[in-house]
């Protein structure tokens, strides 16, 4: 990293509690509106830490516009994507607690409050995250879906199932990260789920029941990739091929899950991955019904069907 210029930060903050990390790339219009929802936290002892992952617009420019001295900016001459900032970022961190921001959404006001008071109840709490709005040009919903399914009493187990953690929602004790070797930058995409199992398997995680955050949907958002999308799921399930395998219906629905994934990016080898799944829950009219799907051809005729389906 010798191409990485300095860090610039003005003095008296010598050891604050809570670290936030902002990674950002090209966001210059969006960033103000997440710096000042951090600076306007009413927990004040954090300071916040902002990655310019090699940016060419006036992020620079923008950050040198607010004068805080709990603020911190970080410049990257080359761009290494969203994952390695933030584990730059928590590696400049001098704070015991770490929470993740993105450059395009904004925090509710007693966000840090909240968490901080929480992490302090229990040294058994490792990490916590909350549902967030999401809130796009069409409309406004509830994040993550499906979270009425999580068990707090196996948050591990409940992962496995479904991605629930969203990084900006996820404040960590520092000494977890680093334990688990922070953020995995050769995942091409989850890297949020990535490390909330890996977070799991080595300390207890709360659910805040509280939206903390405004997610926007913006131009220039994280799109669905669908290569990029069965590569990560890959990834993960032989990370976990062990306890995945251990449930009969939980591998089922990994298998169903590649098998979409696979058919969806024109690989064939999906349906057989459906099939299996059909397998192990025979009586699963939605593997059944994809598994057809599956054998009439191109990824464009099973997206379509699939859709008219779930309708």
């Amino acid at each position: 990293m010798n191409q990485q210029n300095e860090v610039r930060q003005e003095p008296g903050r010598k050891h604050p509690k809570v670290s936030v990390v902002i990674p950002t790339h090209n966001r210059a219009k969006e960033l103000p509106r997440s710096i000042r929802s951090v600076l306007a936290q009413t927990f004040t002892d954090f300071e916040l830490i902002i990655v310019d992952d090699a940016s060419t617009d006036d992020t620079e420019e923008v950050v040198s516009s607010f004068c805080d001295d709990r603020l911190c900016y970080k410049k990257l001459e080359v761009n290494v994507g969203g994952a390695e900032a933030r584990n730059i970022g928590v590696g400049l961190a001098k704070g015991d607690i770490v929470a993740f921001q993105d450059s395009d959404d904004e925090w509710t006001c007693s966000k840090l409050e909240v968490s901080v008071s929480k992490l302090e109840q229990s040294n058994r709490i490792g990490a916590l995250f909350s549902q967030f709005i999401q809130v796009s040009p069409e409309s406004c919903r509830l994040m993550p879906t499906g979270v009425y399914s999580f068990d707090s009493s196996d948050v591990y187990k409940s992962l496995l199932w479904q991605n629930h953690v969203g990084t900006p929602t996820l404040v960590v004790k520092k000494s977890y990260l680093e334990l688990v070797g922070g953020f995995t930058p050769e995942m091409p995409r989850y890297q949020d789920w990535d490390l909330a199992l890996k977070l799991a398997s080595v300390t207890k995680i709360e659910y805040l029941k509280e939206p903390m955050l405004l997610s926007y949907v913006t131009e220039g958002s994280i799109t669905q990739n669908k290569v990029a999308h069965g590569e990560a799921l890959e990834i993960l399930y032989k990370k976990h091929m062990i306890a995945i395998s251990s449930d009969r219906r939980l591998k089922a629905a990994w298998l169903h899950r590649l098998g979409d994934a696979r058919i969806s990016a024109e690989d064939k080898s999906g349906r057989w991955l459906l099939f299996e799944a059909l397998k192990l829950e025979p009586y699963s009219l939605r593997y059944g019904v994809k598994f057809v799907f599956s054998l009439f051809g191109s990824s464009t005729v099973y997206i379509a069907l699939t859709g008219l389906f779930r309708r």
